[in-house]
């Protein structure tokens, strides 16, 4: 029996060009992908004999190779719950499930949990304030510009960019309030630009910088962001592989910010990261990396 890879993810159309690529390396590699929707997973649990299964088949030690994940995020949170318990039965099965570590750490690691993981290690971070109430975001002593990140957001949507107290003002009468806390409030820094470190098996594999274009204030590549490849020095690459580590990540993208004094600061960190652009801008094989790495685990 062949040994296959199994990627999970929300929907067909989610994350379409990694898994892809996922599939294009493994059978390169004489090596078979099983792509799972969240939906299709079901479980029977027993004292000393759990059960995994996708569309009606045990995954076992004898028929799976490893397992990599996307957003598993819904409202209720059924399938991050799903995605944790399948890692908890399977890894003591001797499966390896990319990120096992980083996923049952924080089943939801939003950018405010990344921040008190950055501060507890002592990893820089842009200054920023979280507020809970109307009357807390407008007291501040502001230093505009200020951007507001949402602590859930992703490919640079819900982060807002604001040049005065009326723009803070008209923002925070417009949102329920019970959402204030939601937001990370952080200076602007003045580059217009960051770097997207790739992590592989703990390591860094190299870097794209991303630069805004035109009137855009973000960078990302999803927003049509300028990409371009980036060498990193020796202290952007321990610290992104930092981040990963107190992270649990073994594959992750770090995101990295520079002040006008060329201090580095992390904005965050993706456990999910997709790689298209990183893959165009820079010729690293990510895909093959990944497939390589789940197979060197197995």
């Amino acid at each position: 029996m062949s040994k296959k890879i199994v990627t999970f993810t929300m929907s067909l159309k989610q994350s379409q060009f990694e898994v892809e690529r996922l599939e294009t390396e493994a059978r390169a590699m004489g090596i078979e992908v099983n792509r799972a929707l969240y939906r299709e997973l079901s479980f029977d649990l027993k004292d000393g004999s759990p059960r995994v299964f996708v569309r009606g088949e045990e995954l076992t030690p004898e028929n799976t190779l490893g397992l990599w994940f996307r957003v598993a995020g819904t409202k209720s949170g059924k399938y991050t719950e799903g995605r944790n318990l399948a890692i908890r039965i399977l890894r003591e099965k001797g499966i390896f499930c990319v990120n096992s570590k980083g996923y049952l750490d924080w089943t939801r690691m939003g950018k405010i949990s990344q921040h008190g993981v950055f501060l507890e290690n002592e990893i820089p971070i842009v200054p920023t304030r979280i507020v809970y109430t109307k009357e807390q975001a407008l007291s501040q002593n502001w230093e505009y510009p200020i951007i507001a990140k949402h602590e859930k957001g992703y490919q640079g949507k819900s982060v807002r960019k604001f040049d005065s107290q009326e723009e803070i003002e008209k923002f925070v009468n417009k949102i329920n309030e019970k959402n204030l806390g939601m937001f990370l409030w952080q200076k602007c820094l003045p580059t217009r630009w960051d770097i997207r470190v790739v992590i592989v098996e703990g390591k860094a594999i190299g870097g794209m910088k991303r630069s805004a274009v035109g009137e855009e204030f973000r960078s990302n590549f999803s927003l049509g962001g300028k990409v371009e490849e980036w060498k990193l020095s020796d202290e952007e690459r321990n610290l992104a592989e930092k981040v990963a580590k107190v992270c649990g990540l073994d594959y992750a993208g770090v995101d990295i910010m520079k002040d006008e004094n060329d201090k580095n600061y992390i904005l965050e960190v993706n456990r999910q990261c997709q790689f298209q652009g990183f893959e165009k801008s820079t010729g690293i094989n990510v895909g093959k990396k990944i497939v390589e790495m789940i197979v060197k685990r197995a």
